[in-house]
Order: structure tokens, then C-alpha cells, then sequence
């Protein structure tokens, strides 16, 4: 009888432990899934290419002293220098045919092509890039895709807001699951928990053994989560490395940040839903405990 009590307890608690850590591991799945949608629009954003026209007649220093400018300010990812008969030749190959065989100048001006860091595209940072950019003497036009920028930067607000709203109903979904979980296990010490209380037992006396049972609930399940979300990331690790470039499947603080989230949220939620379950029962006379 004692053997079976005790094996029933062992089960109980192993199939709270895994329940927790399944739900876990779809909450650690949505926080990977949004900080990899985040490393994905600002790869997308340093691609778009601001286009600088120079003035003609500058020197070779100026153009080199002009490069290393623009790559000393905080705003640029990277400055490139293309010289105009780099840029005919690029023409030419787009074109299908050599544009200099009719012409006797060649009309393309020098330029560079500048990405900017991933934070700085925002409307408002962009109207101030380009005066900066145009209060350089050297340069004379400054040209990008307005629209298109403005457009994405729109959609992305959209999508993420979209993913923050799933992240907060799964939140909420987790914590309902879990909190249920734990609700069912400490159900079958209802009586005991009374009985406790009967005999003179602070609240606070009868909740300690429950609450550290939920912490090492917590701790063993998100463990479990972590070992599987591990696996996950191991075998995207094995993707090519163009597609793992959008993924970023080996960014060390991308899995710090998610094995975290699952660590405390695990700690947190099960601690929360034990202390809430434990109150319910202290609260409650014996005659509703033959109800519940």
C-alpha cells in the first residue's frame, strides 16, 4: 500500500514535470521565433542602399579621406567607393551591351553605396541622416528607396506587434496550463493541507514544502524545455548557410536570451500557481474539500 502511494506520487509529479516542459518548450519555440524574425528584418534593413553622388573632380584623397568619414559615423554599417567605370561596366552587364561603344564621356558619375545600421531606419533618424549626409561638401545628391523604406519599416510595426500579441496569449495559455498542472497535484493533499491547519500549522509553515516543490518543478522542467530546445537549434544547425544567415541558428545570446526566458518563466509560473493553489485550500473548510 505504502509502495503504491509513493508510486503514484513519483507519477503524479513526473507527469507535471513533463506537461510543464512541453509547454515550455512552445513558449521557448515563440521567443526564438521572434528574436530570429527580429535578426531578419534588420539583416533586410542594412540591405537597402543609400546611394552617394559625388561631385566631379575630386581627388583620389579626398574620395579615400570621404570613405573613411562616412565609415567613422555611428549611423553607417558600410561605405563602398564605386568609381565610374565601375559603374558602366555594371550598366553594361545589366544591359546586355556596352553604352561607351556610342558615347564618348562616360556619364555615370562616382558614388557610394552605403548601408546603414539597422536601428537608424526610422523615419524620423533618416530625415537627419540625410541632411548630415548632404551638409558634406563632397557630395551632391543622396538617393534611396524612400517608399520601399517606409514600407517596410511599416509592415514590420504590423508584423511585430501581430507576433508580441501571440507571445502575450501564449503567455497567458502557458500560464493557465502550468497553473492547472500544479492545481491537480497539490488536489490530492487537500485534506492534508486542512489537517495541517487543524492542528495549528502557520500558513506560511504548511506552504514552504509546496513551494519547494514547485520550485524544483520548475527548475527540472525548464531544464527538460532547454535540453529540447538544444536539440531543436542543433539540428537547424545543420541547414545551409544561407538560410542559417536569416536564423542565426548559432547566436550566443540569442540562446541566452530564450534559455532564460524559459528558465524564469518556468521558476516563476510554477512558483505563482502553487502559492495560489496552496492559499485556495487553506482557505477552505472541510466540508468544501468534499466538494471541489
Amino acid at each position: 500500500m505504502e509502495k503504491s502511494a509513493k508510486y503514484k506520487l513519483f507519477n503524479s509529479k513526473l507527469t507535471a514535470v513533463i506537461s510543464v516542459a512541453m509547454v515550455l518548450v512552445l513558449l521557448g519555440i515563440t521567443t526564438m521565433v521572434l528574436l530570429m524574425s527580429k535578426n531578419l528584418t534588420d539583416h533586410v534593413r542594412e540591405n537597402f542602399i543609400f546611394k552617394l553622388t559625388l561631385k566631379e573632380g575630386l581627388s583620389d584623397k579626398k574620395i579615400s579621406d570621404l570613405g573613411d568619414l562616412l565609415n567613422e559615423k555611428s549611423y553607417i554599417k558600410a561605405a563602398t567607393f564605386v568609381s565610374k567605370d565601375d559603374a558602366v561596366k555594371a550598366f553594361a552587364e545589366q544591359l546586355g551591351e556596352d553604352p561607351m561603344e556610342s558615347l564618348n564621356v562616360n556619364p555615370l558619375p562616382n558614388t557610394f553605396d552605403v548601408s546603414l545600421k539597422a536601428a537608424h531606419l526610422a523615419k524620423d533618424s533618416l530625415e537627419k541622416i540625410e541632411a548630415d549626409l548632404k551638409a558634406l561638401p563632397e557630395i551632391s545628391e543622396v538617393d534611396y528607396p524612400h517608399d520601399l523604406v517606409d514600407e517596410f519599416t511599416n509592415n514590420v510595426k504590423k508584423v511585430t506587434a501581430v507576433f508580441l500579441l501571440l507571445a502575450v496569449v501564449l503567455l497567458v495559455i502557458s500560464f493557465a496550463l502550468i497553473n492547472n498542472t500544479i492545481r491537480l497535484l497539490i488536489y490530492s493533499d487537500r485534506f492534508l493541507i486542512h489537517t495541517m491547519k487543524q492542528v495549528g500549522a502557520t500558513r506560511s509553515f504548511i506552504r514552504k514544502p509546496y513551494m519547494k516543490q514547485g520550485f524544483v518543478i520548475g527548475v527540472v522542467s525548464s531544464l527538460i524545455a532547454i535540453a529540447a530546445l538544444f536539440v531543436i537549434l542543433f539540428c537547424m544547425g545543420d541547414m545551409s548557410e544561407e538560410l542559417e544567415l536569416y536564423l542565426d541558428t548559432h547566436n550566443t545570446s540569442l540562446c541566452a536570451v530564450t534559455f532564460g526566458v524559459v528558465l524564469a518563466a518556468g521558476i516563476i509560473i510554477t512558483e505563482l500557481s502553487t502559492y495560489f493553489a496552496v492559499n485556495k485550500y487553506l482557505g477552505r473548510s472541510l466540508n468544501s474539500l468534499y466538494l471541489i
